[in-house]
Order: structure tokens, then C-alpha cells, then sequence
């Protein structure tokens, strides 16, 4: 079978620009947000990772792109993880469409779905349009609030009784950072790992590298 006709994809751009996308978890109080800055011309898998390394998550469960008026408007054009496409869900494959073909004006939205079980629903939308140079990096985080969810057991309502938990601390002693490898083979029942956009921006710089060019900047 194949996928339906895309009605909200648009051409790509002929010069890459900077898009800085506010990204808030749905449901929180006060917000789990973070600021990204990504290149238009990453692409939707891309932008899994970005928000990955940004938020915690460990790629566990499955995830999905909406870009609609809601994230449940039945009207929403889905753009599918490689999972989704071996179970054989018609929608679109997330790595085939380009940020830039959704993203054009500031205020442009999309929703993404991480664990259909425990659902993490992010709003995510275009809060500047930013011009881009060589040096710069394909994707950093540039702001935030909160720990990071870090695979949460439980979704929101655990997240935030853990979190209230480390508010009530009597000795104010902070949560121990929580790498992604840790948490697969160490922890069965997460707890939130600290916001520490140092660490974030190197995996990201890491992983995307500058400029045009997919590359890495490791060792």
C-alpha cells in the first residue's frame, strides 16, 4: 500500500536557514520546555534525535510527527518512525520529509508523540527564523526548564511526583546525573536527570557537527 498524498508539505528551501523551535512538553506544570536551534535542512529523524538528546529520552518507545491544527485533529498529516513502517502504517516515513517542507513562518507547528503508552506529547513551533553560517552548529539547544523526563516510568504524573520529591529534599541534595546508557542498563524505573545543556550541546555537536556537512566532531 502506499502512503497518502501529503497535503501539508511545502518545497524545500534553496538557502538553509536557522529555525529556533520552542519545544514544551503538554501537560506540565510549570513547563518542561527547551529552546532548539536546527537547520532546515535536517530532517525529521533528525529532529527525533535533537529532541532526544534535549529532553532524555533514550528511544525506548516508539514516536510519531503530527502537523495539524491539534495534535488529535483527524485532519493531521503523521510522519511515522521505522517502526511504524515495518508494522505497515501507511503515513509517512519521518526520514523522508525535510524540517524545511512543514516549517516555513514563525508560528508554524508541529506535535510529536514519544511512548504511545505513557504519552509525552510535545507542541513544538517556530519561534525565530535565524540566518545560518558555516560555523555554526546544525542543531544546539539554546534554553530550558526542568529535569530531563529521562524515561520516566509512569509518564507525566510520575515525572512530576518524583520531581515535587526532590523540591521536599530536607538536605537540597539535587538529582544524580542520569546518562542514556545508564538508564538502559542500570535503571529498570527512571528517575529525572538534571537539565545540563553543557552535556546536551556536545552530543549534539557531536552527532550533527557545523555547517552543511553531517559529520562528527569526536575523537
Amino acid at each position: 500500500m502506499q502512503p497518502p498524498s501529503p497535503t501539508r508539505r511545502g518545497p524545500r528551501r534553496t538557502r538553509p536557514v536557522t529555525f529556533r523551535l520552542h519545544a514544551t512538553v503538554v501537560g506540565t506544570k510549570p513547563p518542561l520546555y527547551r529552546g532548539l536551534d536546527v537547520s532546515s535542512e535536517l530532517f525529521l529523524n533528525d529532529l527525533n534525535e535533537v529532541i532526544g538528546a534535549s529532553f532524555g529520552w533514550v528511544n525506548r518507545a516508539s514516536h510519531e510527527f503530527r502537523c495539524g491544527a491539534a495534535v488529535d485533529d483527524p485532519t493531521a498529516d503523521r510522519y511515522i518512525c521505522p517502526e511504524a513502517v515495518a508494522d505497515r502504517d501507511p503515513a509517512v516515513p519521518e526520514e523522508q520529509v525535510r524540517l524545511d517542507e512543514l516549517l516555513t513562518d514563525l508560528g508554524d507547528t508541529l506535535y510529536y508523540i514519544y511512548d504511545f503508552a505513557d504519552p509525552w506529547v510535545h507542541h513544538i513551533y517556530v519561534e525565530q527564523i535565524l540566518p545560518r553560517t558555516a560555523k555554526m552548529p546544525r542543531a544546539r539547544c539554546v534554553g530550558g526548564q526542568r529535569d530531563c523526563p529521562a524515561d520516566v516510568v509512569g509518564g507525566i504524573a510520575r515525572y512530576e511526583y518524583l520531581s515535587r520529591r526532590a523540591d521536599w529534599d530536607d538536605e537540597g541534595e539535587s538529582f544524580e546525573y542520569i546518562s542514556p546508557e545508564d538508564i538502559i542498563i542500570e535503571s529498570e524505573y527512571a528517575e529525572p536527570g538534571p537539565f545540563v545543556i553543557e552535556e546536551i550541546n556536545w552530543a549534539l555537536a557531536n552527532t550533527f557537527g557545523y555547517g552543511r556537512e553531517q559529520k562528527s566532531v569526536g575523537p
